[in-house]
């Protein structure tokens, strides 16, 4: 190979590192931007056990009667 040509090749693999670089940096920023905002507020949870966590609780509708 010639020095022209190693010199080519280093050129080309430089070029592609910038690339990816630069595409990882704008993938990263709009990820920052999509990401849901953590000051969010949340809805009740449920436990495992069934317990409500002192949320207000509908009572159960009766069962339905079957002839």
């Amino acid at each position: 190979m010639s020095a022209a040509r190693i010199a080519d090749i280093r050129k080309t693999v430089r070029q592609f590192a910038v690339a990816i670089v630069a595409c990882t940096a704008v993938a990263g920023g709009a990820a920052l931007v999509a990401a849901p905002d953590d000051t969010a507020p949340v809805g009740p949870r449920m436990v495992a056990d069934g317990q409500d966590n002192g949320w207000p609780v509908p009572p159960p509708s009766p069962a339905p009667i079957v002839d």
